[in-house]
């Protein structure tokens, strides 16, 4: 695995002091208009990065976000798609007296879709670095629960969000917004960076599936994504990832294989690297061509 250095963060995190006031109005920005990422953390209190699972260069491009959001000095809550009963190994990657140790702590812990793969890893790696440089970074677990607690069913019900939404699929967009809420209430974070797969981080309802494991068949039914449920109580934005194309190692049906995928760009022409308006309160940012990234500490077959 890449080992990210300790020393190029703190480079980033002495770029600035404080937050700086926003210099465009999210609302004000055209389809295709170039913005800073800078402007982007000072207008919003939570920004959502859509990814791609399994590949090189979109943990990556989200762990250089964080990074870039932290050098201003700002306590922010990073949360990931990972379930709640991970916590307590991601304090310990984040607390972990080297590298290896870092990464012996989350050894057990596998997905199919891409989600522990070696990039996403050296991403933790990336975003322990920064908590001993000095950011001001909280790293939770932010997906849905095994079972809800009492108080996270209330919260979930007490939601006016409208009648078409499928409240029992959608559990885990719901949860994921809900535990990011909860998490910077907390701590009373300055700023969410939420990482998870595109279709969880968009700001309006929308159609989905659920597949279903043993028979290979998808039941559709409408969501609130983590976007419009956090849009409810603070500024949101979306940050899609886009790419030039390449491979990725995700699942395809039941089957997890490495494929190559077509471009994902928008329709404005987009450098990459770059941040772009693409609608109210989304961007754009293409990641360039990708690469696709395994789990190489995952056992040859992989339980989960």
């Amino acid at each position: 695995m890449r080992v990210f250095q300790a020393i190029a963060v703190a480079a980033l995190l002495a770029t600035g002091a404080q937050a700086e006031e926003a210099t465009f109005k999210p609302a004000a920005c055209e389809e295709g208009q170039a913005v800073a990422f800078d402007d982007l953390a000072a207008a919003y209190s939570a920004i959502l990065f859509g990814e791609y699972h399994g590949t090189t260069e979109m943990p990556e491009a989200f762990g250089n976000a964080v990074a870039q959001a932290a050098g201003n000095g700002r306590r922010i809550v990073v949360a990931l798609e990972y379930p709640p009963d991970w916590q307590d190994d991601l304090d310990s990657v984040m607390a972990a007296p080297d590298e290896v140790a870092a990464m012996d702590a989350f050894a057990t812990h596998h997905t199919s879709d891409g989600r522990t793969s070696d990039a996403m890893r050296n991403m933790l790696l990336q975003l322990r670095a920064l908590k001993l440089a000095g950011a001001d970074i909280h790293v939770i677990a932010a997906d849905k629960r095994r079972e809800r607690t009492v108080a996270e069913a209330e919260q979930a019900a007490a939601l006016d969000l409208p009648d078409m939404v499928d409240r029992t699929l959608g559990q885990r967009d719901i949860d994921l917004a809900l535990h990011s809420k909860a998490a910077c209430e907390a701590i009373g974070c300055d700023l969410i960076l939420l990482y998870a797969g595109n279709m969880h981080t968009r700001i309006s309802v929308t159609k989905s599936s659920m597949l279903n494991s043993e028979t290979g068949e998808l039941t559709p039914f409408w969501t609130a994504p983590v976007g419009y449920v956090l849009t409810q109580f603070m500024p949101t934005g979306s940050v899609y990832l886009g790419h030039r194309g390449g491979i990725a190692i995700n699942m395809i049906g039941n089957v997890q294989s490495a494929h190559a995928v077509k471009p994902v760009l928008p329709d404005f022409p987009v450098e990459d690297g770059k941040y772009y308006c693409s609608g109210m309160n989304t961007y754009f940012l293409s990641v360039g061509t990708i690469l696709s990234s395994a789990d190489t500490l995952a056992p040859p077959e992989d339980a989960n």
